[in-house]
């Protein structure tokens, strides 16, 4: 009798702290919708699709762990979070941005943990810190760095001429087809893209893990991966840079154009990811 009370109590105590740590991942995804907010007032969808991918994966990592969660009773961490959090909502209300905007998951669970987890527990959570700062660091990458825009504009050239077109480079930079051209600036270059899908690898590889000999594999892939989907982005752009494709340019050079290719390289990075993992693990 006596060990079946103990059993009903241990069951108990583990209902309550599921229901506190399903309390606070509300106040979690409280902070993911300021985030979304942000995201759709700055107009980023493409970035949004990834961020879908991002808490998705922080979601899974945390629901992993809810039965060793242990609320934190450190004061000094609760006053930390709650100021980090206040001056984090300040700034993005006061100075909305895509460098807020990139800093904002990593700040925001940061202070989270901090309210209900505490410093101490910080350890137990390093895979999901890693995809947080991973995930940011593309906002804080300037669209001019490491110069790839010559690059993506000689890849892009060779594609059309492959297709046939009688295509030409001039200035390292402008692709030009008869009647029509387009200037690959460092905002098309694919700097963007290719660094997201860095931090994409990244979120696999914490939360799906496959073998240490393929992890390498799997972050080259996915920085190859997104320079090339944004090498034939700029392909067709310059394809449909003549005056009777007018329309079809201004479509697929906008955000909405641009987001449909960032959801087609997601797709299959992560088909081809989940298909050499299924095949790995048989």
């Amino acid at each position: 009798m006596q060990h079946l009370k103990q059993f009903f109590l241990a069951l108990k105590g583990i209902e309550r702290k599921d229901a506190g740590f399903r309390a606070n991942l509300i106040c979690l995804t409280i902070l993911v919708l300021i985030h979304f907010s942000l995201g759709i007032y700055l107009g980023k969808q493409a970035y949004l699709m990834m961020s879908l991918l991002l808490w998705g994966s922080l979601y899974l990592l945390l629901w992993d762990k809810r039965q060793s969660f242990n609320e934190s009773q450190d004061k000094t961490s609760r006053f930390l979070g709650y100021l980090l959090l206040s001056v984090l909502l300040t700034f993005i209300v006061v100075r909305p941005g895509d460098k807020e905007l990139g800093f904002f998951p990593f700040a925001a669970f940061l202070g989270w943990f901090l309210i209900f987890m505490g410093a101490s527990q910080a350890k137990f959570y390093l895979k999901e810190f890693c995809i947080l700062a991973v995930f940011g660091i593309p906002k804080l990458i300037p669209d001019t760095a490491f110069g790839l825009a010559p690059v993506t504009a000689k890849f892009s050239a060779y594609a059309l001429w492959y297709l046939g077109y009688p295509v030409s480079l001039s200035n390292n930079i402008y692709i030009q087809i008869p009647q029509g051209g387009v200037e690959v600036v460092p905002a098309c270059s694919g700097i963007n893209l290719v660094v997201h899908m860095l931090s994409i690898a990244v979120i696999f590889l914490c939360v799906f893990p496959t073998k240490k000999t393929n992890t390498i594999f799997f972050v080259v892939f996915a920085i190859f991966l997104g320079f090339f989907m944004n090498v034939i982005r700029v392909a067709m752009l310059a394809a449909l840079s003549v005056p009777k494709f007018e329309a079809q340019f201004h479509y697929w050079h906008s955000a909405s154009g641009a987001s449909l290719f960032v959801l087609l390289t997601l797709f299959i990075y992560g088909a081809l990811y989940f298909s050499f993992l299924n095949t790995t693990q048989t």
